[in-house]
């Protein structure tokens, strides 16, 4: 089962690279790699796709313009921390009122040296006095993300290609709860993510701690590296699972013969962020109990089906594209792996979803569209030139007409 999975994802990747190399009508004419910004970094956010919570649009009769969408008002929009004190606002300000004054977001700022930030993410954070604007619409589960958009709105004023935006976690949003939990005109602190990627994540995985790295694709190494070294986590607690559940032992011993390869992936890309001038944060773990095998499925067409599956296609490109010739030796290696790790998805997924009722099939169905659809919205930020070059990285385009591609050819 495995193998056939296998098969028939390289035809479909050779098919999208064909047509990348050659324009092909259809698809157009896209690279693996350009001088524009590319593909976002590993690492990233600790979306899920479940059900998408309706979002506390606070307030009424007040549409998405008042927000300003053009970052170059960044400065002049934003104010300080304690913005609506210092303009002689009170709290009690409707939500809908303008950015202008009371409920300007603050300025950007960072954390502080040592908290919780992934290796060259950098993520930025502003303080909106006034609560959720009344333009954002929707916002989604387990950690409050936006869409992207609305980000725009929000992540003004600072000098980095954002790839999303989220309610920060214990300021308006509780991710154990996977709710959106602030009061209408309560403040809350958005956290805009300059790091998103691909790669199967594990449940409870925490955001890591690490310095700063050296250079870009330090940073994108590290980061690689820490998601590859996550992977292990996941593959390990996904044989477990589907030992405990009976599914198939072929599954079981792909499952841990998977999380060997990304223990050889974790070294390899290790050495690479290391060469750059990049160090690789620990990973941290929440221990989990065994889960049911509908939780497992869930995970798994997000997690392996979605993010997996494009993440192969990508390595896959890396390993013909990137500008360095090691980078594209150890890419090559990883892009066979992860092509066999898609499709390791997508056999358990052919064999643990029949024996989910209908109605659990359905959520699957929607949790996998929403994964999609947040995937692409992700991948319309990008990196940096060097790093899109350096590693091989299609650009953002060439992304988004891979993604339709896929979704023609498996996702659909």
């Amino acid at each position: 089962m495995i193998a056939r999975e296998t098969r028939r994802l390289r035809r479909v990747f050779e098919r999208i690279l064909i047509l990348s190399a050659a324009g092909g009508a259809g698809l157009g004419a896209y690279a693996c790699s350009s001088s524009s910004n590319g593909f976002g970094s590993e690492g990233g956010d600790a979306s899920t796709g479940h059900d998408a919570t309706s979002g506390s649009s606070s307030g009424s009769g007040h549409d998405g313009q008042a927000g300003g969408s053009d970052s170059s008002q960044g400065d002049d929009v934003a104010t300080s921390e304690t913005g609506a004190a210092e303009a002689g606002c009170s709290q009690a300000v409707p939500p809908d009122a303008s950015f202008s004054q009371c409920c300007a977001p603050s300025a950007p700022y960072i954390f502080d040296a040592g908290a919780d930030v992934a290796p060259g993410c950098d993520p930025y954070h502003f303080d909106l006095p006034c609560g959720l604007p009344s333009f954002v619409q929707n916002i989604f589960p387990p950690n409050c993300a936006l869409y992207l958009s609305d980000c725009a709105k929000i992540c003004t004023g600072v000098a980095y290609p954002f790839t999303s935006c989220e309610v920060a976690n214990g300021s308006g949003c509780d991710v154990d709860a996977m709710a959106f939990v602030a009061a209408d005109g309560q403040a809350i602190t958005i956290e805009c993510n300059k790091c998103s990627g691909v790669g199967r994540r594990p449940a409870g995985l925490a955001r890591p701690r690490g310095r700063r790295a050296g250079s870009a694709l330090g940073r994108y190494f590290a980061s690689a590296a820490h998601l590859e070294a996550a992977s292990v986590h996941a593959f390990e607690r996904l044989a477990e699972e589907l030992e405990s559940h009976g599914v198939g032992s072929d599954l079981v011993r792909a499952a841990r013969r998977s999380a060997r390869d990304e223990v050889r992936h974790a070294r390899a890309t290790t050495r690479l962020a290391r060469r750059f001038g990049g160090e690789p944060p620990a990973v941290r773990v929440a221990p989990k109990r065994t889960r049911s095998l509908a939780a497992v499925a869930l995970e798994n067409a997000v997690e392996g089906c979605v993010r997996e599956t494009f993440g192969a296609l990508v390595a896959t490109c890396q390993a013909r594209s990137a500008g360095d010739a090691e980078i594209r030796r150890v890419m090559a290696r990883i892009a066979v792996d992860e092509t066999r790790h898609a499709a390791l998805a997508w056999a358990i997924a052919r064999a643990i979803e029949p024996r989910l009722d209908a109605r659990t099939r359905r959520r699957i169905a929607s949790a996998r569209a929403r994964a999609i659809g947040k995937l692409r919205r992700d991948m319309e930020a990008g990196v940096s030139v060097d790093v899109a070059r350096g590693a091989g990285l299609p650009d953002a385009e060439s992304t988004g007409r891979m993604i339709d591609e896929l979704s023609a050819a498996i996702w659909s």
